[in-house]
């Protein structure tokens, strides 16, 4: 028995994985899918996928059971369509408002419409392509804390219903217990009247805001967040009031009682008149700054080189690509500079590779002190670098790389013996007319440099012609 089984073992029995329903009709997919939920785990459970090959065969699966928190689900099955209709079906005739639906196509790029998002009220999308072990995880993780909150909710009112309905016990002791129940929940939870006016709010909430119990009973959300009310409160309260939405989801920032920025994920719906609290809003929040975050980490490392924080070549690809398509519909100039450090495998052979990463590191940072902020440098692999001149002809970007042959000729590394010099070979050429592949053009700077190399390099060569 591994250490992990031992210690389930002494304190209980195995939390049950969280079930993921996967609906695709591609077998491989729900094979990938299994092999990356084996070794997640979240809250001290692991994860378990229900397959389901077909929008049908997800529908008998969403009748019978109420356990499933996320649908990893795919658009086009038995139709074209298949994916987004079942989406309907579940939310609408079913009326499954908690499932969290987190849209998988295997078209790259190809982004529902936001039309598409609300109407078939999906909570994510992501690519199949795009959809690694720590994406996959991101979003479920994202998707099952949402789930929470609103299983919480749904858990409180119907607890509070019961209640009611059984005992009819009297109004105070109701609402008393309803209070209890409202200030056990971790995350920040509060109700509106149908003025807009804060009627209580629980622990978290006050904690959140550093507050007292009473300090904004009576006050709007105008008056007490002021310049901080984000954009979305107040349109949000009259949706779930007049009817026109069920719930409101939505991401914002606000500051804490510190001044903190945080991110928090906004649920709100609306609290009908039950005999136990008026009319209002209800709302909950869960801080998602973390798993934010752990985003903009991942898009970074996903994007940028590590050692020099330029963008990769993957990266740079991407943005070429589109410069490119841009120059080409507007018409407009596009140079492009491959540059190499020179003699770099003797730097790193007489050195060490420390010193080598050092001298990257001020390559990059004397490059880029000579950039615009449209300018984009990429780290193509070892010390070759690619230089993006937008709207910027052959005599514009010649001078950009006799500047940058110059800025790094300046570079002094200090040595126990002295100082280490850095020099570096560019090649240039710009954009033919109606040239329509970046490939062709960043080729042409390629040759370029090897012949500035060639000619004894610390120079730089344009493209014969230009």
């Amino acid at each position: 028995m591994n250490l992990r089984a031992a210690r389930r073992s002494e304190d209980g029995p195995a939390l049950p994985p969280w079930p993921i329903l996967v609906v695709d009709d591609d077998p491989q997919v729900h094979s990938m899918t299994e092999v990356l939920l084996r070794d997640f785990q979240f809250k001290d459970r692991g994860f378990r996928a229900v397959s389901a090959y077909s929008a049908a065969e997800a529908r008998t699966i969403l009748e019978c059971r109420d356990d499933i928190p996320v649908m990893l689900l795919d658009v086009v099955m038995e139709t074209d369509h298949a994916g987004l209709s079942l989406a309907r079906v579940i939310r609408q005739d079913l009326g499954n408002q908690r499932l969290r639906i987190i849209l998988r196509t295997g078209q790259p790029g190809e982004a529902p419409e936001r039309e598409v998002m609300l109407a078939y009220d999906i909570n994510d999308y992501r690519s199949k392509t795009e959809l690694t072990a720590q994406k996959l995880f991101t979003a479920l993780v994202g998707a099952l804390r949402s789930w929470i909150d609103l299983d919480t909710i749904e858990r409180l009112n119907a607890t509070l219903e019961a209640r009611v309905l059984e005992r009819t016990r009297e109004l105070a002791e109701a609402q008393a217990f309803s209070g209890r129940l409202v200030e056990l929940l971790p995350n920040p939870l509060w109700v509106k009247d149908l003025a807009g006016h804060y009627r209580l709010y629980n622990q978290a909430f006050r904690e959140f805001f550093g507050i007292d119990a009473e300090a904004w009973v009576g006050h709007s959300a105008e008056e007490v967040l002021g310049r901080h009310l984000p954009p979305e409160e107040l349109d949000s309260d009259c949706r779930v009031l007049d009817g026109s939405s069920r719930r409101e989801e939505f991401e914002t920032t606000i500051p804490d009682h510190a001044g903190r920025p945080r991110a928090l994920l906004v649920t709100k719906a609306a609290l009908p008149a039950d005999g136990v609290v008026p009319n209002g809003i209800i709302g909950i929040a869960a801080d998602i700054t973390e798993r934010k975050s752990l985003e903009r980490e991942l898009r970074r490392l996903a994007t940028m080189d590590s050692l020099t924080g330029a963008p990769n070549r993957r990266h740079f690809s991407t943005l070429a690509h589109q410069e490119m398509e841009r120059a080409n519909r507007y018409d407009l100039p596009l140079s492009v500079i491959m540059l190499d450090v020179d003699h770099f495998k003797k730097v790193n052979d007489s050195w060490g590779h420390a010193i080598g990463d050092e001298m990257l590191k001020a390559v990059t940072t004397a490059i880029q002190g000579e950039l615009r902020e449209v300018d984009v440098l990429g780290r193509m692999g070892g010390e070759e670098f690619a230089l993006l001149l937008p709207q910027t002809g052959i005599d514009g970007a010649a001078q950009v790389a006799e500047r940058l042959r110059s800025a790094v000729a300046a570079i002094r590394l200090p040595l126990a013996e002295g100082w280490l010099h850095a020099t570096i070979s560019l090649g240039v050429t710009t954009r033919l007319e109606g040239e329509a592949q970046f490939e062709h053009l960043l080729g042409r700077a390629d040759r370029a440099m090897y012949e500035a190399k060639q000619a004894g390099r610390n120079r730089v060569a344009i493209e014969p012609g230009r």
